[in-house]
C-alpha cells in the first residue's frame, strides 16, 4: 500500500513537471518547424528559378532550330531539290552552327537524299514521327528524340515541310541537335554546391547534366518514377530520397519542345542543410529535458518531507475508518495550511460517516420492510435496467411466470411476448418511458409451459438524485379471469349461445358500422332477414331439441354461402340477419349482387336436413326480405322495418319466397301498423261488438247463435274480420280479443238464461288456435262461466282443425277437462282441412259445422253434394250433431234436410245482428 502511495504522489509530481515544460517544448518545436518550413520555402523557390531558366533556354534554343530550317527551306541550292546542291549547303551551315547532329532532307516517300553529315543513301526516315507530323504541318514539327541513323548519335529531331505553289509537298527538311546545350546552360547559370541538373529520356538514359548519373547510363526505374512523379505533380516539385539515400528537393518538367520523350530534372541537397537545423533542436530538447528531471526530484524530495510522514498517519486513520472504528479521528499537526485543512475535513468527514452509520441503520429496518412487502405483494414487480434487462424480480412475478429468478435475471421481459401484444402497444409503452412519463395498459403474455394469461400493468422510470432515469420498475395484475368473465359477459350480451352467431344487439351494431362504411365507400349496401317458415309447428310436434339442432344447422349453412367479411346473425328464435357491404355503386348492379347471394342462401338452405341421427330427411322452407342501403339516406331502425316488411310481403305471399322491399310494402306495412295500433286502442275503449247469427233446427225455430265480433275504426267505418282477425293473429291480440268475445258472449248467455222464454238458447264462440294453446285457457274459460253465473251446457266453444293438428294430446286432455264441467264443442268448418276421423273419433265433439263452400256448391256441384252427404252420414254415425252454414236458399235448406241435416246457419234465416235488434220472434221460439 506504501507502494502504491508513493507510486502515486510520484505520479502527480511527474505530471506537474511535465504541464509546467511542455509550453517550453512546444515553442521549441513550433520554431523548428517553422525553420524548416521557411528553408524548404527558399530552395523551392531556387528550385523553380531554375526550372524557369530551364524553360527560357529551350525556347531559345526552338526559335533557332526554327530559323535554321527556314533559311534551308529559301535557299536557291533546294529549288530544284538536287542532292548535292542541297548537301553542299547543309556541310556549309554546320561549320557554322554548333550543337547541331545534322541538317537534311527527305523525299515525301521518306529517302534522305540530303544529309551534312554522312552519305544519305539507302537512309528511310518514313517511320519517324517527326517526318510523319511534318506531311500535314504547316511549319516546324515538335522534337523527336531519336538516335540518328545517319549520325549515331542520341538527338532531337525536328521536321519541316517543304511544299510547292500549290501546296503539295515536295520534301521535308530535318534539323538534328544534341544535348550540348543543356550542359552550356548550367555552366553559365552556375549551379550551387551540391545540387544536379540533368535530361533524362523516358526510358531512363542521361542525356546531358550532373550528378544524378553518368551520362548515357540509364537510372534504376524507381529513381526515373520518382522524378516522373515529380513532373505530373501540379507544383513539379517534391522531396524524394536520392540514389546516395540522402534527401533532396527536385523539380522536374517535360522538355517543351519534345513531345514528352525528355525529361529536365533539377535538384536540390535538402539534408545538409536541415541538419544544422535538426542539431540545434535536438540540442535544446536535450537541455530541457535535463532541466525537466533535476526540477522533478528536487520537488520528489520537498514532497516527501513535507507529505509522506503525512499521508501515513492520514492513511492509518482511514483504514481504521474502512475497519469500522468510526470514531478514529487524526491530529491538526501538519506545518502546511492545507495539510491541517485536509486533517479538519477528515475528521470532520469520519464524524458525518458516523452519523451516517446511524441513519443507514435506521434506513436499513425501513428498506428491509419495503423489502418484504414488496417480496410479498400479491401483484408481479419487476425491475429493469434502462436496456430493458431484468435486475429484479418478486415472488409473485416468479409463480405468475413459471419461470425460475435465475432464469429472469439478466433476461428481456420479452420472453414472456408470444406475439399476442399489438406491436403499438409496445411503441406507445417505450415513447411513454422515454418521456419520462408512467405507462399503464395491457401486455398478452404467455408463461413458461405456454400458457397464455393477460396482464395489467404499470410501468414507472426510477430517477436518481439528479432526476436521470437509472431503471424502470413494472407492477403487473394478471386480469385474465377478469377478462374471460367480461368476454363471456360479452359473448352473453352480443352473441347467440346456441348457434355462437352474433345476435340482435350485434347486428344493429354492425349495420350502423355499415351505414357510415357506405356512406365513406359511396356503394350499396344490404340488410337480409331470414325466417324460417312453420317453425313454431315444427318446434311444438318434434320437440325444442330437434328445433335447436334445426338451428345450428341452418347457421353452419349460412357461413358456408355468406363471406367471411359479412355479418351474419341470430336476430330472434327463427330469425337470422345478414348483413353484407361493398356491393356495387350502381343500383342495378347491387340488385343483380344481393339477388344472387340471396337465391345462393334460399337453395342451400332449401336442401333437405338430417336431425336427430335420423335416416329421414327433414324439409324445411324459409321467407327472405331484403332491403338495400347506401349512405346515411335511412337510419338502421327504418332499414330494419324495411327488410321486415319485405320478409312480411313474402309470408303473406305463400312463404318460401325472396322479396325485396318498396315502398308500396311499407304502405301496406303502415296499414297493418295502424290497424294493429287500431286493434289496441279498441280493446282499451271497448270499441268491439259482438253481432249474432241465429242457428235454426230442422223445424226452422231458433236453437241458438254464433256470436261473431264486429269492429269500427276511429273514423266509424266498419273494418271486416277477414281483415282484422289475421291482423289480430299475427301480432298475437287475438289473445285479448278472444277473451274479450268470451266474456260479452258469457255475459249475454247469462242474460237470455236469466229470461224463461230464452233460457233454452246457446251461444257458439269461436277460438283461435293460439288462444286455446295458452297455458291458462282451461282457467280462464271456467273462471268467465263462474264470474258470469251461466250453466256451462248453454256454452259451445268453436274450434278449426288447426287447433288440433299441433298437440293432439294435449288438446284432447283440455278439451276433455272442459267438458266434464258441462262445456260443449263444435268442429268448425269441417271438410276443409285434413277431416280425419281418427281424430274426430278421439276428440269430445259434440257437433260439426259444414262449411259455407260446400252448402254453396253442392246443387251444382256433384263433388260438394258428394261431401256433403259424406258428412252428414258421418255425423250420423258417430251421433254428432251437424250445422250447415252459409244455407240462403229455400232449395239448399230442402236438400239439407232430405239428407237428414237438423241444424241450419244462414242469411235464409237472420244476417247477424246486435242482440239488441234481433226481432222479437227470435227470442220468444214457438214450444216444441
Amino acid at each position: 500500500m506504501k507502494g502504491r502511495l508513493a507510486m502515486s504522489l510520484n505520479l502527480r509530481l511527474w505530471v506537474v513537471v511535465l504541464l509546467a515544460v511542455l509550453p517550453i517544448f512546444t515553442m521549441v518545436a513550433v520554431d523548428y518547424q517553422a525553420q524548416r518550413r521557411s528553408l524548404a520555402r527558399q530552395l523551392e523557390g531556387d528550385v523553380l528559378r531554375m526550372l524557369k531558366v530551364a524553360e527560357q533556354q529551350e525556347g531559345l534554343a526552338l526559335d533557332a532550330v526554327r530559323g535554321t530550317l527556314k533559311v534551308m527551306a529559301h535557299a536557291n541550292d533546294l529549288r530544284d531539290l538536287d542532292p548535292q546542291a542541297c548537301s553542299g549547303l547543309v556541310r556549309r551551315m554546320l561549320e557554322t552552327l554548333t550543337d547541331y547532329n545534322n541538317l537534311g532532307a527527305a523525299l515525301p516517300d521518306g529517302r534522305v537524299f540530303c544529309s551534312g553529315r554522312g552519305a544519305a543513301d539507302a537512309i528511310s526516315v518514313r517511320d519517324r514521327t517527326w517526318f510523319i507530323d511534318a506531311q500535314t504541318a504547316a511549319g516546324i514539327t515538335r522534337g523527336d528524340y531519336v538516335l540518328g541513323r545517319i549520325s549515331g548519335q542520341p538527338s532531337l529531331v525536328f521536321g519541316y515541310p517543304l511544299r510547292g505553289e500549290g501546296g503539295e509537298l515536295r520534301a521535308v527538311l530535318f534539323a538534328s541537335i544534341g544535348f550540348r546545350w543543356f550542359d552550356r546552360l548550367l555552366t553559365g547559370y552556375g549551379l550551387p554546391a551540391g545540387w544536379d541538373a540533368n535530361l533524362i529520356s523516358l526510358d531512363g538514359v542521361v542525356l546531358a547534366g550532373s550528378s544524378v548519373g553518368e551520362q548515357g547510363r540509364a537510372l534504376p526505374a524507381e529513381r526515373l518514377d520518382a522524378l516522373l512523379d515529380i513532373s505530373r505533380t501540379p507544383d513539379r516539385f517534391a522531396e524524394t530520397i536520392d540514389s546516395g539515400g540522402k534527401l533532396r528537393l527536385y523539380g522536374a518538367h517535360h522538355l517543351s519542345f519534345a513531345q514528352d520523350d525528355v525529361l529536365v530534372a533539377i535538384g536540390a541537397p535538402l539534408g545538409a542543410t536541415l541538419g544544422e537545423i535538426d542539431r540545434a533542436f535536438y540540442l535544446r530538447i536535450a537541455l530541457l529535458v535535463l532541466v525537466t528531471l533535476v526540477s522533478a526530484l528536487l520537488a520528489r524530495l520537498a514532497v516527501h518531507s513535507l507529505v509522506g510522514r503525512w499521508a501515513r498517519r492520514i492513511r492509518e486513520a482511514v483504514e481504521a475508518v474502512g475497519a469500522g472504528r468510526l470514531g478514529t479521528r487524526v491530529e491538526v499537526a501538519a506545518q502546511a495550511s492545507e495539510l491541517r485543512a485536509l486533517e479538519h475535513g477528515f475528521n470532520l468527514m469520519a464524524a458525518g460517516l458516523e452519523r451516517r452509520e446511524a441513519e443507514l441503520v435506521a434506513r436499513d429496518h425501513e428498506l428491509r420492510r419495503l423489502s418484504m412487502a414488496i417480496e410479498q405483494s400479491p401483484e408481479s414487480i419487476v425491475i429493469t435496467d434502462t436496456a430493458g434487462r431484468i435486475e429484479y424480480v418478486n415472488d409473485a412475478f416468479v409463480r405468475n411466470t413459471g419461470y425460475a429468478r435465475e432464469e429472469l435475471i439478466g433476461r428481456n421481459p420479452r420472453i414472456l411476448n408470444h406475439g399476442a401484444t399489438p406491436l403499438a402497444t409496445y411503441q406507445d409503452l417505450w415513447a411513454t418511458l422515454l418521456r419520462g412519463e408512467v405507462w399503464r395498459g395491457e401486455f398478452h403474455n404467455a408463461r413458461k409451459d405456454g400458457t397464455p394469461f393477460i396482464e395489467l400493468a404499470t410501468l414507472a422510470p426510477i430517477r436518481d438524485a439528479d432526476g436521470m432515469v437509472t431503471h424502470y420498475v413494472g407492477v403487473k395484475e394478471d386480469i385474465t379471469l377478469r377478462r374471460r368473465s367480461e368476454e363471456l359477459v360479452h359473448r352473453l350480451a352480443y352473441y347467440d349461445p346456441l348457434t355462437q352467431l352474433p345476435n340482435r344487439a350485434m347486428l344493429r351494431d354492425r349495420l350502423q358500422h355499415a351505414i357510415l362504411a357506405s356512406a365513406n365507400s359511396d356503394r350499396f349496401g344490404m340488410l337480409l332477414l331470414l325466417d324460417i317458415d312453420r317453425f313454431k309447428q315444427l318446434n311444438d310436434t318434434r320437440g325444442h331439441a330437434l328445433g335447436d339442432e334445426l338451428l345450428c344447422a341452418i347457421a353452419r349453412r349460412l357461413r358456408q354461402v355468406v363471406d367471411e367479411a359479412a355479418t351474419l346473425a341470430r336476430q330472434g328464435d327463427d330469425d337470422f340477419g345478414v348483413i353484407v357491404e361493398n356491393l356495387d355503386g350502381r343500383r342495378e348492379d347491387a340488385l343483380l349482387q344481393a339477388e344472387a347471394l340471396a337465391r345462393e342462401i334460399h337453395r342451400t338452405l332449401n336442401e333437405p336436413y338430417a336431425l336427430d341421427g335420423s335416416t329421414t330427411l327433414s324439409y324445411v322452407t324459409h321467407s327472405i326480405g331484403i332491403t338495400l342501403f347506401k349512405g346515411r339516406q335511412w337510419s338502421q331502425e327504418n332499414l330494419f322495418r324495411q327488410a321486415e316488411v319485405a320478409l312480411f310481403t313474402a309470408k303473406e305471399e305463400g312463404r318460401n319466397t325472396i322479396r325485396f322491399f318498396s315502398p308500396q310494402m311499407q304502405a301496406l306495412v303502415d296499414a297493418h301498423a295502424t290497424m294493429e295500433n287500431g286493434l289496441r286502442a279498441a280493446l282499451v275503449n271497448e270499441a268491439f261488438q259482438l253481432y249474432y247469427q241465429p242457428q235454426v233446427d230442422a223445424a226452422g225455430r231458433v236453437s241458438g247463435a254464433e256470436a261473431l265480433i264486429r269492429w269500427r275504426d276511429a273514423e266509424g267505418r266498419p273494418v271486416s274480420p277477414a281483415v282484422f282477425i289475421p291482423v289480430a293473429e299475427e301480432t298475437g291480440l287475438i289473445v285479448p280479443i278472444g277473451q274479450w268475445v268470451l266474456d260479452a258472449a258469457c255475459a249475454q248467455l247469462a242474460a237470455w238464461q236469466a229470461r224463461p222464454q230464452t233460457r233454452g238458447l246457446s251461444i257458439s264462440v269461436n277460438v283461435s288456435a293460439r288462444q286455446f294453446h295458452q297455458p291458462d285457457f282451461v282457467d280462464q274459460v271456467l273462471a268467465c262461466i263462474e264470474r258470469h253465473g251461466v250453466d256451462p251446457a248453454g256454452l259451445k266453444l268453436e274450434l278449426t282443425e288447426s287447433v288440433i293438428l299441433g298437440d293432439r294430446d294435449e288438446a284432447v286432455a283440455r278439451m276433455a277437462q272442459l267438458k266434464e264441467c258441462g262445456l260443449r264443442f263444435a268442429l268448425d268448418d269441417f271438410g276443409t282441412g285434413y277431416s280425419s276421423l281418427s281424430y274426430l273419433k278421439r276428440m269430445p265433439l259434440d257437433q260439426l259445422k259444414i262449411d259455407q263452400s260446400f252448402v254453396r256448391d253442392m246443387l251444382d256441384d256433384a263433388s260438394s253434394e258428394t261431401i256433403v252427404r259424406a258428412i252428414l252420414g258421418m255425423s250420423a254415425s258417430l251421433a254428432l250433431e251437424v250445422v250447415a252454414e252459409g244455407v240462403e236458399t229455400v232449395e239448399q235448406a230442402a236438400f239439407l234436410k232430405a239428407q237428414g241435416c237438423t241444424g241450419f246457419q244462414g242469411y235464409l234465416y237472420g244476417r247477424p245482428l246486435p242482440v239488441t235488434e234481433w226481432p222479437q220472434d227470435w227470442l220468444c221460439p214457438p214450444p216444441v
